[in-house]
């Protein structure tokens, strides 16, 4: 399948009490992929809670690891929800190499275009518990940016979740962050989650590579918590691309 709206419909399915969340930024970069799959490595997900306890999953995983684990918890009855917000290098320059983007995200497309099949033959109910995905490397390593380098760093906002209400109101009571190896949340994460925490859920926490260790834990008040340019502070620094999301050429500095 490779019509975008198609696909989007899948991963975001009209009757899906999380489809309102679901960012639609890399679906419309579909065409610039070649949908080609590569073998993926067995993955376990024996660590995962029984869906029926309710737990929503924040898989906050690098590149499209996200999209390969989500596929295997949506098997279980998992439902994924996509909030990747970073557009790939402009398709003039996709050839350039090394790729001059900050993030390379064309194998979160990929991954999202052949998966989709695969999370269609799945029945999950519309209040199938949430597992939302984010691309660990969204913020690009925080480092110093090439002249001219397409800049497609993003950062999450607390706004890109639902609230604990809503999360509460459907029977969500708890949240576990999925990350590969350290179980910190990154600072924009970390707005989300102490909101989520502020609001009666209860937190937990793994590193994938270490499965036993998943534990409860608390989230400290983030710098400028709850402020109300927190929002525009967070997103300093980075640029949005005007057909949406997060993506522009960095600025070639003066030679002057």
């Amino acid at each position: 399948m490779n019509d975008k709206e198609g696909i989007f419909s899948i991963w975001a399915p009209e009757d899906s009490l999380w489809s309102r969340w679901a960012k639609p930024v890399l679906f419309a970069h579909l065409d610039r992929v070649q949908p080609y799959a590569e073998p993926e490595p067995f993955i376990d997900v024996s660590w995962s809670p029984d869906p029926a306890e309710r737990i929503a999953l924040v898989l906050d995983l690098p590149g499209s690891e996200g999209v390969a684990l989500a596929i295997e918890l949506a098997a279980r009855g998992y439902r994924p929800v996509p909030l990747y917000n970073a557009i790939p290098i402009p398709s003039s320059w996709a050839l350039v190499v090394p790729p001059a983007s900050a993030v390379d995200v064309v194998p979160i497309v990929r991954a999202l275009m052949i998966n989709a099949d695969r999370l269609s033959q799945f029945s999950l109910p519309p209040d199938a518990p949430p597992a939302f995905l984010l691309d660990a490397n969204r913020q690009g390593g925080l480092r110093t940016l090439l002249p001219n380098e397409f800049d497609n760093r993003s950062v999450s906002f607390t706004t890109d979740f639902p609230s604990a209400n809503f999360l509460q109101a459907n029977g969500i009571t708890r949240a576990l962050l999925v990350r590969k190896s350290s179980r910190l949340p990154p600072s924009d994460l970390a707005h989300t989650l102490r909101r989520w925490q502020d609001g009666g859920l209860a937190l937990e926490r793994m590193a994938l590579e270490v499965p036993s260790s998943r534990e409860s834990f608390e989230v400290a008040k983030p710098s400028w918590y709850g402020m109300m340019f927190q929002r525009a502070l967070a997103s300093f620094g980075f640029r949005r691309s005007f057909n949406g999301g997060f993506g522009a050429w960095a600025p070639n500095p003066s030679s002057g």
